[in-house]
């Protein structure tokens, strides 16, 4: 049973039945719907940190590019290998 301290009424202070703290949220900014892709992946401390950092909503957006750029390069270097 969860225990909790009473309050003043003889209830239960329900914010204080949490087991696990809940953590400050993260920083997000959030950009207008008129930027476009490119821009709004770079606008937020560039493509690394919008990635790894999910600082804005193209967080997801950011990975996959990331993804290619880096599957192109590790393609590249296999190639320049087997020649």
């Amino acid at each position: 049973m969860a225990k909790g301290k009473s309050s003043e009424e003889g209830g239960f202070d329900l914010d204080n039945l949490e087991r696990i703290p809940r953590r400050p949220e993260p920083f997000f900014d959030e950009q207008d719907e008129s930027v476009g892709l490119v821009r709004g992946m770079m606008s937020s401390g560039g493509i690394f940190q919008v990635a790894f950092l999910d600082t804005n909503q193209y967080g997801p957006h950011a990975m996959i590019v990331m993804l290619f750029a880096f599957a192109a390069v590790t393609g590249s270097i296999l190639y320049l290998l087997s020649l």
